[in-house]
This record gives C-alpha cells, structure tokens and sequence, in this order.
C-alpha cells in the first residue's frame, strides 16, 4: 500500500523520528555545541578546549575518567557531527518507539563510556597522540542495540537482516582496530601497513576501537 505514491513504512518511519523528543534532545544539544565552536572559529582555533575534553590514552590512565563523557560532546567539524546527529536520529527514534527516550540516553552515556575505554586502551598515547572526539561510540551503541533486539528485521535502506549488519560492522571495527599500525600487532600490522602504502592512511585516523567498544555496550544492554 502506498499514500500519495510513499511508501506507508517510510511515512510512518519520518513520524516516528520527528516524534522522537528524547533523541531530538541529545541532537539538539550536539548542534548547539557545534555551533557555538563554530561561531569562536572552529576547531583548529580551540585546540585547549579538544585538549581538555577530548581523549588520549594518558589522559584517561592519568585519572581525568570525566573525558569518557566530554569527549562525546564535540566533533571535527560539521561533517562529523552531521553525520553522527542523522545516525543518532535514524536510530534513537527507532529505539525510543520500542525502549523509550531513558533507554535511548542510557545506551548513549554507556557506549559513550565505553568506546573511550576502548579508545585508550588500544590506541598508543604520547605527544603526537590524535584526540578522540565525537558521539559515534554511542551511535555505535545504538545501532548494535537495535540489531540485538530485532535480529530479522531489514535495516533501511540496506537490504540487509540487522543480525548480518550488526555482524558485519563489528567484524569490521575490531579488524580495523587491529590492522592500526601504531599497536604493532603481528600479522594485522602488516596489513595495515599495506593499506597506508595504497594511500588509505585515512582509514585508522578513525576511531574503531571506540566503535567496537560503543558496540560492545549496545549488545550487552540488548
């Protein structure tokens, strides 16, 4: 069946995201922040605030574990933060129509957590150390909570069941996270090693040890 030639699904899937109060709270929030780096003129102009929030393995072993939430807070930029509010939407109204909007904020602050822990413990600190910033360990959490609690469903616009995308992210993340030439691991290294030579350097300035430890959380609170 179809309404004004649109897939019923669809219209009730854009219902439920506008609906969704709780996830539109935490979106919000992100935009909001972004903004205001923004308006001070950007990242690269605050480099003490991302220092003070943001995450590296010797800050965290160091004691300062509130950077396991603050890190969340902010992005690189509006491309990442864009990106990572449109996942948090797609998912968290979803999980809020089924869980409710506490369920949604828990999974996030967790996956949060967890992704940093993640972040610094497999990621080698020292001066030249990248700072983990960004909310995708709880979008990761999210979208592998989802997966757990409703494994056959297709997640659109993939025409994939959630049980063989949660799957395949995961796989995906801790085999990334291994590959990182900066751990030295034997065998996954050199692999690593032989994507930076192809020019795909780019990939492990991403954080897939936080996305799998986010992971890690959504399928446990699933």
């Amino acid at each position: 069946m179809q309404t004004s030639g649109v897939p019923i699904s669809f219209s009730l899937r854009m219902r439920s995201v506008a609906s969704a109060r709780g996830t539109w709270i935490v979106v919000g929030m992100l935009l909001l922040i972004q903004l205001a780096v923004s308006l001070a003129g950007g990242h690269n102009q605050l480099p003490r605030l991302y220092e003070t929030l943001g995450v590296t393995q010797a800050t965290v072993f160091s004691g300062e574990v509130w950077r396991l939430l603050t890190y969340g807070l902010l992005h690189g930029g509006w491309a990442h933060v864009t990106l990572n509010t449109l996942c948090l939407l797609l998912l968290g109204a979803r999980i809020e129509i089924i869980l409710g909007p506490v369920a949604v904020w828990r999974t996030l602050i967790v996956g949060t957590i967890t992704g940093g822990i993640f972040h610094a413990l497999a990621v080698p600190g020292g001066p030249d150390a990248a700072i983990l910033v960004g909310a995708s360990g709880g979008c990761m959490a999210l979208l592998i909570l989802l997966t757990t609690l409703s494994p056959e469903s297709r997640m659109w616009p993939l025409p994939v069941s959630a049980r063989s995308l949660g799957i395949g992210v995961m796989a995906a993340e801790l085999l990334l996270a291994l590959m990182d030439p900066r751990l030295g691991v034997p065998g996954f290294s050199a692999g690593g090693e032989m994507l930076v030579r192809q020019g795909l350097g780019g990939w492990f300035a991403v954080g897939h040890a936080c996305h799998f430890g986010g992971g890690m959380a959504g399928f446990l609170f699933g």
